[in-house]
């Protein structure tokens, strides 16, 4: 199942990559950048600065980032219960209705999670082209996107819900938004 999915988001991947390139692409706001503070072991620090060995980052909203020493713990924060998670077995953590983006192929690495419904440019999260793999653990059809440019311009990759792609093709390290 794990690769058939895979295969379709990197069939939808080449396809909006392919229209991307002939209907020309936004360039991104050298300005959209503005850091995000974040809590973490007790202190606010800015993630767009680097995330002060967090191993995971949750957007609660906006003005709510907390990150967390290790991926259990952001999983306990957001409600994660692997035995209740039917894809277990074959995808990395991911809380209901939360979308996981990961830092490297097969979810792992650092992990950035949201809960939200706007444009979060990645950037602000230290996070800018640096998505290798997601899990869209949303309820059916609520599906996310990242977008090549800040605030969703560019090319767009839609993130199925619920679905996983252990890997981002010819997308891997070019997201710099996304939309819970």
């Amino acid at each position: 199942m794990r690769k058939i999915r895979t295969a379709v988001a990197g069939v939808t991947i080449g396809a909006a990559l392919a229209f991307g390139s002939l209907a020309g692409t936004a360039q991104a706001d050298p300005t959209a950048d503005r850091g995000t503070r974040a809590t973490f072991d007790g202190r606010s620090i800015d993630l767009s600065g680097g995330w002060q060995g967090a191993r995971a980052c949750a957007v609660f909203a906006e003005d709510d980032v907390r990150c967390y020493e290790t991926t259990e713990a952001a999983d306990r924060a957001s409600g994660y219960n692997r035995a209740a998670d039917p894809l277990a077995a074959r995808a990395p953590a991911c809380a209901s209705g939360w979308v996981c983006l990961y830092q490297y192929e097969n979810g792992g690495g650092r992990r950035l999670i949201f809960n939200d419904e706007y444009w979060d440019n990645l950037g602000n999260y230290g996070f800018d082209n640096k998505t290798s793999s997601w899990r869209n653990n949303q309820s059916r059809g609520d599906n996310a996107s990242l977008a090549r440019n800040a605030n969703g311009s560019g090319t767009r990759v839609t993130l199925s819900a619920p679905g996983y792609a252990s890997a981002l093709g010819a997308f891997d390290n070019r997201a710099s938004a996304v939309h819970g």
